[in-house]
């Protein structure tokens, strides 16, 4: 059975980990508690899921930063890998602590929507109209309205704070602005929209193994033969490849697998069973940690239960390494089931040959 002892134990060490460091990418909290970076991404999932930790807007390379609740002044050590217009945002809202938003140049106005972390959007009504503020994130509530005066006087204000807010139309944007502006703001949103895009991307990649960019094998099988022929001739010691480790006779269906991951660009580390309708091997896939090593187990059968996948699960957990089922069949209902809960520790593929 799966050690759930030993599974919360992790997860409470990686929150241990934030407490004692704060703001922390995914590669650094995995050195800090020792496990695969693979299975740090899995708990990091879950604990987002269940609430018990925060992730930033802001990426440091190609990454977001985990964090707990309380320490989001931390994250202001993190402002230098926001490029330059974002970084000029963040220092003058940080300096006056509200903005109104039709006072602002069109490029801040859109590093300001971009800056999610440091910003916060809220509405207030003036004279029966609403207006767009911007407050620097650590300002409490109860201290907007004194900065809020110098627009209002002592009038009576009414606030609405949302926690997103719908950005200002290109069109009127480009109309405020000077033609010397244009070309700013049209790079500064078409950086947002692409980080916005990365995001979505790395997130699937996370999801499902079959959309990992894969490791592509160095030596094809015809020209591992073409060399084995060579040194026959020339009576040369023979080294065998990883993936051809003798395990036994070679079946076709194993053949046909390794044809297929062939074709994926995963890398085959080591063969550990060939039969004629099971194939187990240890493969490698490179993911946004780096290059993944994974359990793979391989059946020819029409149905795959939540047995199958449990026992692959144990198999992988013993090698220190995630699961990767692939089969030609279906899950059936509890498989389904049981990936919803284990699916960051063992994956599932359809195969297609």
């Amino acid at each position: 059975m799966i050690d759930l002892e030993r599974l919360n134990k992790n997860k409470e060490g990686i929150l241990s980990a934030l407490r004692l460091r704060g703001p922390s990418l995914p590669v650094r909290i995995a050195n800090t508690v020792g496990l695969p970076p693979l299975f740090t991404a899995a708990f990091l999932s879950e604990l987002k899921a269940e609430q018990k930790l925060k992730v930033s807007n802001m990426k440091v390379g190609s990454s977001p930063l985990y964090y707990l609740e309380g320490q989001e002044d931390k994250l202001t050590n993190f402002v230098e890998h926001l490029n330059q217009r974002e970084r000029e945002a963040f220092e003058l809202l940080k300096k006056e602590k509200v903005l109104l938003d039709s006072e602002q140049t069109p490029v801040v106005r859109v590093a300001l929507r971009a800056v999610k972390d440091f910003a916060v959007p809220v509405k207030i009504r003036i004279d029966g109209e609403m207006k767009l503020f911007w407050k620097y994130f650590l300002l409490k509530d109860e201290e907007i309205g004194e900065f809020i005066r110098r627009w209002t006087g002592e009038k009576e204000e009414v606030f609405e704070k949302k926690e997103e807010m719908k950005e200002v139309q290109k069109e009127e944007e480009l109309k405020e602005a000077g033609e010397g502006l244009k070309e700013e703001i049209q790079k500064v949103e078409e950086k947002i929209e692409k980080e916005e895009r990365q995001e979505i991307l790395e997130e699937k990649k996370l999801e499902t193994p079959k959309k990992i960019r894969k490791e592509k094998i160095a030596e094809p099988k015809s020209l591992i033969k073409k060399e084995i022929a060579t040194k026959k001739k020339e009576g040369d010691a023979i080294t065998q490849p990883a993936f051809s480790k003798q395990v036994g006779k070679e079946h076709e269906f194993g053949r046909n697998v390794q044809d297929y991951l062939t074709g994926k660009d995963i890398e085959v580390l080591e063969v550990v069973s060939d039969k004629s309708k099971e194939f187990i091997a240890k493969v490698r896939i490179d993911g946004m940690f780096g290059k993944q090593s994974y359990y793979l187990v391989s059946k020819d059968k029409k149905v795959i239960s939540d047995n199958d996948l449990t026992v692959v699960l144990q198999r992988a957990q013993a090698e220190k390494m995630a699961g990767l089922v692939m089969c030609g069949g279906e899950l059936n209902k509890k498989a389904r089931e049981y990936l919803k809960e284990w699916g960051n520790l063992v994956k599932f593929e359809k195969l297609n040959f």
